[in-house]
């Protein structure tokens, strides 16, 4: 186009499907986006990883507004709640009795949504076990190396 908006007619337009210097084709223009779409389908687990009995919350999204949910770890049911008018859910469960390892949280709600969920343990040494634990270690070598003095400077005994 010319300053003054005219077509030019020496220099065509860019169609969506020509080449574009660089290679590759002119991207299509993206509609713009309804604020009134729902997000897509999801489910969240947080923390992704706990300890076994401990407690998560799941977000999800996706549902049917006002549908019943119904929630399980690894196929076992754990919770239900009902989606509220935007089709989203928040609810806190408890891993319960669930098996340490990676399971599945599922989502059901006329739709499946999923997400990952680790059970795992937890073991944690405090200050003064490692600290006794130096000490002690100590205490063997000091106690194996006077003894070792002790025993090297005694007199060889001789037969009688």
């Amino acid at each position: 186009m010319t300053p003054d908006r005219r077509p030019n007619p020496q220099v065509p337009e860019p169609q969506p499907d020509d080449p574009v210097p660089g290679g590759g084709t002119a991207p299509p223009e993206e509609p713009d986006a309804d604020p009134g779409t729902p997000a897509a389908a999801g489910l969240a687990v947080d923390p992704p990883a706990v300890a076994p009995g401990g407690e998560v919350t799941v977000t999800g999204h996706g549902c049917d507004p006002g549908a019943p949910v119904w929630l399980s770890i690894g196929g076992g049911p754990v919770g239900d709640t009902t989606a509220g008018a935007d089709g989203g859910f928040d609810v806190r469960l408890s891993t319960g009795d669930t098996d340490v390892g990676h399971h599945r949280v599922t989502a059901d709600c006329g739709r499946t949504l999923a997400g990952p969920l680790d059970v795992v343990l937890v073991s944690r040494v405090g200050g003064a076990t490692s600290t006794a634990t130096v000490l002690l270690f100590f205490l063997l070598i000091g106690g194996w190396y006077y003894g070792h003095r002790l025993v090297s400077h005694l007199p060889a005994r001789r037969p009688r």
